[in-house]
């Protein structure tokens, strides 16, 4: 009888820990991965003369939506993040940080990033540029 407990004990055991595990799909990055539509970044923190010398950096709202305007998260092992707007292709790299923050490294340098909401088809962070007071929120849909 002894040794009927301890096996059906085992079997218990066994049986419930196959059951408890399972894939990482609620993880940031793997909710992240993939490629999103851009639809608007709302910039702010540019000082004046900064928008004098370079007339790229604006601050305010620039609403794209077209399907060249994206994000894509790559599921490679260089953690890649692919960034086109209007036309213009960067690579950069990203990492996550806690379970709702990442950095992202792309042409305007070093992005802290903070996780507004994220779904299966929305995505909204809010991005801080290394050592400036510029802050962008990016719109992503999928």
């Amino acid at each position: 009888m002894k040794r009927q407990i301890t096996i059906l004990s085992l079997l218990m055991l066994f049986t419930s820990t196959i059951i408890s595990c399972k894939k990482d799909e609620t993880s940031l990055k793997a909710q992240m991965m993939g490629k999103w539509t851009l639809n608007k970044i709302v910039t702010s923190g540019y000082t004046a003369e900064e928008t004098l010398k370079d007339p790229k950096k604006v601050n305010g709202t620039v609403n794209y939506g077209t399907t060249s305007d994206y994000i894509d998260y790559k599921s490679n092992n260089d953690d890649q993040v692919e960034l086109s707007l209007s036309g213009n292709r960067t690579i950069g790299e990203y990492s996550i940080i806690y379970s709702d923050q990442f950095t992202m490294s792309i042409n305007d340098g070093l992005n802290y990033c903070k996780i507004n909401s994220i779904s299966a088809n929305k995505l909204e962070f809010t991005a801080k540029i290394d050592k400036t007071n510029v802050t962008k929120v990016y719109y992503l849909t999928r």
